[in-house]
């Protein structure tokens, strides 16, 4: 086979396309025949026409194959859906600039229907299977469960837009938009240890299929080892993501774990919380320790959440995503998408604000 990726034949049959060299309703060379032209595989030469159907260059007919689309408008609902994991009114999530951001962008002829999966991949697969017969494009915060990457990935080769915010589920390619992790976690590390701080804890859910949360373990490994740490294993702590719902469990785990880490031989004198919930937990365990913040344990952290939900957040070091230009920017691919833009899939990771926390020395 030859060394032709599908993005080569998807863009050589866009190109002839756009310029009519294959006018609408034309039968586009089935699979078989795409494959044996250029002499790749059939999955290659499907993948290429898969893209094709995403990007509304074609469509299927039935008993007649796969023909480029009619150039007339195709009839829109003027909806796009945001698909969140989770509604939180208590940690205002998804936030108001988030969707602000997205409906500034989306305009007034373009409506946004909130939907939720309340962290169920069973209700997510629903919603997914539901949604693209009342919408026009999707914005999601993926639950991220390997079970439902059949459904997204068919979802995106059926021809549906579709955004992925905050983490990107394993084996889907799409367009989405994320925080930089990477950078942000780099920056809050350093930023200890610039402080004279080695001892450096690692608080977070479990949680491997989220591309978040590795980003953020990798930075803070990355971090550890610049100044001679290389084995951070005995200084993180992972917690079942069942406890998110479960308060006073989740609690006494935080308790424990800040308790442990903080009366061993060589105590950790700082710590990092992936979230904001895992922060508010530790603040709340040092308060029963005796603990003081930011005297005798400073921490830094994602706040994911607008800061006046944390207790003197002044004293903690905040990292905080842009959630206003987070949601221009996949309204914007979004749009993009729905509107038939030829452009490859788009990896966008916005920049995040540091907060240094007033420490007063």
């Amino acid at each position: 086979m030859a060394n032709i990726s599908w993005k080569t034949i998807a863009s050589d049959l866009t190109n002839r396309i756009e310029n009519g060299e294959l006018p609408e309703m034309t039968r586009i060379p089935a699979s078989v025949d795409i494959a044996t032209q250029w002499g790749v595989s059939r999955q290659t030469a499907d993948r290429a026409v898969h893209e094709l159907q995403r990007l509304g260059l074609v469509v299927r007919q039935r008993r007649w194959g796969t023909v480029v689309a009619p150039r007339e408008a195709v009839k829109r609902t003027g909806r796009v859906a945001l698909l969140v994991d989770q509604f939180s009114q208590e940690l205002n999530f998804p936030s108001g600039d988030l969707i602000r951001g997205i409906q500034d962008v989306l305009g007034e002829n373009i409506n946004l229907l909130l939907t939720e999966s309340k962290g169920d991949p069973d209700m997510e697969a629903r919603q997914l299977l539901r949604l693209p017969g009342e919408v026009d494009g999707l914005i999601v915060y993926p639950t991220s469960r390997p079970k439902n990457t059949p459904v997204l990935k068919h979802l995106i080769e059926s021809g549906m837009p579709v955004v992925v915010l905050d983490r990107i589920p394993v084996g889907v390619e799409t367009d989405a938009v994320v925080s930089d992790n990477e950078a942000a976690t780099l920056r809050a590390i350093r930023a200890l240890e610039e402080r004279g701080h080695r001892r450096i804890g690692f608080f977070s859910f479990h949680k491997p299929e989220f591309s978040s949360v590795k980003e953020r373990h990798a930075a803070y490994q990355l971090a550890l080892a610049e100044v001679g740490i290389e084995d951070a294993t005995e200084l993180t702590r992972w917690f079942a993501r069942e406890l998110e719902s479960q308060p006073q469990p989740f609690l006494q785990s935080i308790h424990d774990a800040v308790f442990t880490l903080l009366n061993q031989p060589d105590p950790i004198t700082a710590l990092f919380c992936v979230q904001d919930s895992i922060a508010v937990a530790v603040l709340e365990a040092c308060d029963r320790i005796g603990i003081s913040v930011p005297d005798d344990l400073e921490i830094a952290l994602f706040n994911d959440w607008p800061p006046v939900m944390l207790r003197s957040p002044w004293n903690l070091h905040r990292i905080v995503p842009r959630s206003y230009l987070i949601g221009q920017t996949a309204a914007r691919l979004l749009k993009e998408r729905i509107e038939g833009a030829p452009h490859p899939l788009q990896t966008v990771k916005v920049d995040a604000d540091f907060f240094v926390a007033n420490l007063g020395k």
